[in-house]
């Protein structure tokens, strides 16, 4: 049941995609079919789940056959568009592939070879996983249900009702667990291990889209040896998993921006809807993405754009929908008024600041966002290259430091939070920051004399 279970997961994403356009390629097929299933998915399951339905193998994989059926209607009135595309030969050149490209998918290859081994053979062992996402995956596969979970009953467990709670996150990653161990298996890391396997193959096909292949495999490999995030992404935790659906949002508006195809501004939206289906502090990527996009469309007098952008909002609907009627709740630790507090200011800023430059964590990913901003920036200037993503990462890390302001830390010392939780954040910026820097004038001049 299992392997039904992902192969529709992969169904679904893969004709959602095709429902979006079918010019998309191959890899960008493969690599978001996954992620974007998934997502589509755990929807059906809160949908579900508030019917009073019980999730169930049955009840999840025949709601997964449902959306299946139903994305297949559409796409049958336009069978002979399909039919002509998939007839046209497959074009294969072996002078389009050299050596540099292959020593690097060779490592590619290599490394998420035993990066998905070390998911499957070692158990959820990370702290935020046992205390939350896991277990709270495992518990809904076992009371068949996340809306009357019995961990989240004030009666079963007052103190969980204190802030930090896991009450209200967003429920993509734990409803995802509960998928496959409702489906038997042994482990909920199956998941990020698909999940991050996808994310390379998609941000492969991403790259493609703007530079050669061999700048391509080159931009996977040192994205993907970021250390910080190539550790966290064989547990079982959140921030990997809203990594890929954050920064595929922001790559795919960068993209449309480039080109102007709508496809990509459609795709760019979905997976910013994902992105805060996934965490609630996504939020600040779709309202960065909407004030580029916003300017942009002022610009060009039209009105049009926004649009697709303001539907990512649907699933923190659907998810605040679903918290008033199962009556789940936990205490604010948001301070929604202004005020003023020079030193709590000073700190984010340190650490913030201090992460980015963090090489032990991240690699040279910033460093060498830096040093490509430095050098492209006559071009960004004067031909405005990649303005539209850089703005989107400096606007979202803007409002990620006013969100964390914002926060009132009655659980723990902000100094804590900020060098735990906040370092994970960032790993939704590594792919954009290579994305931006591999993609600039400058480096597409070089990989050019590199084919």
């Amino acid at each position: 049941m299992l392997i039904l279970g992902i192969i529709i997961l992969f169904i679904i994403g893969f004709l959602t995609i095709h429902l979006i356009s079918i010019r998309f390629s191959t890899s960008e097929k493969a690599g978001l079919a996954f992620p974007v299933g998934l997502g589509l998915e755990t929807m059906m399951m809160a949908l579900i789940d508030l019917s009073g339905i019980p999730l169930t193998a049955t009840s999840i994989l025949t709601a997964g056959l449902f959306l299946i059926i139903i994305l297949s209607v559409p796409l049958y009135l336009r069978k002979e568009e399909l039919m002509a595309y998939y007839k046209q030969p497959l074009s294969f050149k072996l002078s389009d592939y050299n050596l540099i490209w292959l020593f690097f998918i060779a490592l590619i290859v290599y490394l998420e070879y035993m990066n998905f081994s070390k998911c499957i053979y070692f158990p959820t062992y990370d702290r935020d996983s046992l205390a939350g996402f896991d277990t709270i995956g495992y518990v809904i596969a076992q009371e068949h249900t996340l809306k009357g979970l019995s961990l989240f009953q004030a009666d079963y467990m007052p103190q969980i009702h204190n802030a930090g709670s896991y009450i209200v996150y967003a429920p993509m990653v734990q409803l995802s667990y509960a998928f496959v161990y409702l489906l038997g298996t042994e482990t909920s890391k199956l998941i990020p291990a698909l999940i991050y396997l996808s994310f390379l193959i998609a941000f492969y096909g991403c790259m493609k889209r703007v530079i050669n292949k061999t700048g391509s495999a080159i931009a996977v490999f040192f994205m993907m040896i970021t250390p910080e995030m190539l550790a966290f992404s064989s547990l079982s935790a959140t921030n990997v998993i809203h990594g890929v659906s954050a920064s595929l949002g922001i790559i795919y508006i960068a993209i449309w921006f480039k080109y102007r195809e709508k496809k990509d501004l459609y795709l760019g939206a979905l997976s910013l809807g994902l992105n805060i289906w996934t965490r609630t502090d996504g939020i600040v990527f779709i309202l960065a993405a909407l004030f580029v996009i916003t300017i942009d469309a002022i610009i060009k007098k039209t009105w049009k754009s926004p649009i697709p952008v303001l539907f990512s909002f649907i699933p923190a609907l659907l998810w605040i929908l679903f918290e008033k009627l199962a009556n789940l709740y936990a205490e604010s630790i948001a301070m929604l008024h202004p005020y003023w507090d020079a030193d709590k200011a000073g700190i984010i800023w340190q650490y913030i600041k201090l992460h980015f430059m963090n090489t032990t964590y991240y690699g040279w990913t910033f460093t060498f966002l830096l040093l490509s901003i430095i050098l492209n920036s006559w071009y960004l200037i004067k031909k405005r290259d990649n303005l539209p993503i850089l703005m989107m990462i400096l606007i979202s890390s803007a409002l990620y430091m006013i969100a964390l302001y914002q926060i009132d830390y009655k659980w723990d010392s902000i100094q804590n939070v900020l060098a735990y939780s906040a370092k994970r954040f960032l790993f939704c910026f590594v792919p954009m920051a290579w994305f931006y820097a591999m993609s600039n004038n400058w480096i597409r001049q070089i990989l050019k004399k590199l084919e």
